[in-house]
């Protein structure tokens, strides 16, 4: 391959499926964790590191505008993941 975007596309490609397979195992992770004996410090370290592994994966596109109808969806979009962290 010529151009190193051709060389991102095609490993983009390739490991697709390898990352919903990451995000399956750790969204079960997710709802199978437990304290064990765990401070809460512990606990909640391992918690949160699965949460922005999660995040991390996410292919939302970039925001460039300051809309309030924006703002509002946002908004939402955060109180729904706080809530899928609570569940």
């Amino acid at each position: 391959m010529k151009a190193a975007a051709e060389i991102w596309s095609q490993l983009d490609k390739r490991f697709a499926i390898a990352n919903g397979s990451r995000k399956y195992h750790l969204n079960k992770q997710t709802y199978t964790l437990k304290q064990d004996g765990q401070s809460i410090s512990d606990y909640y370290t391992k918690m949160k590191g699965v949460w922005e592994e999660l995040e991390s994966m996410s292919d939302l596109p970039c925001i460039t505008t300051n809309a309030e109808d924006v703002t509002q969806f946002l908004a939402c979009f955060h109180k729904q993941m706080a809530e899928h962290r609570l569940f």
